[in-house]
């Protein structure tokens, strides 16, 4: 893994971590990380099933619309946020953060 993977899949997972407090910074972060992911058009993003795919536009789509919405502050919302952030993880697989349970 390069070293700009390596520090990409340590911020998501601390990003994802329900201990660390979201902030909207972190939110865009993890959008334009995946939109990044998808656009390089991954060779292994063509592996996955649609049910994959639609659970991680689902959550990014609930994720912008959090942000777009704006009338309370992040934090307020976190775990509902996180709960996103994590099905566009999921939804994409081993893609987006490899599984490697020693990180």
């Amino acid at each position: 893994m390069s070293e700009l993977n390596s520090i990409s899949t340590k911020r998501l997972r601390q990003i994802l971590d329900p201990s660390h407090p979201l902030c909207r910074e972190d939110i865009i972060w993890v959008l334009h990380y995946v939109q990044k992911k998808v656009a390089s058009k991954d060779p292994a993003l063509q592996d996955l099933s649609k049910p994959q795919l639609l659970q991680s536009y689902a959550g990014y789509c609930q994720t912008v619309m959090s942000l777009l919405g704006g009338t309370r502050p992040v934090h307020s919302g976190s775990d509902e946020i996180r709960a996103c952030l994590l099905d566009i993880v999921n939804g994409l697989g081993g893609v987006i953060l490899p599984i490697n349970p020693s990180s």
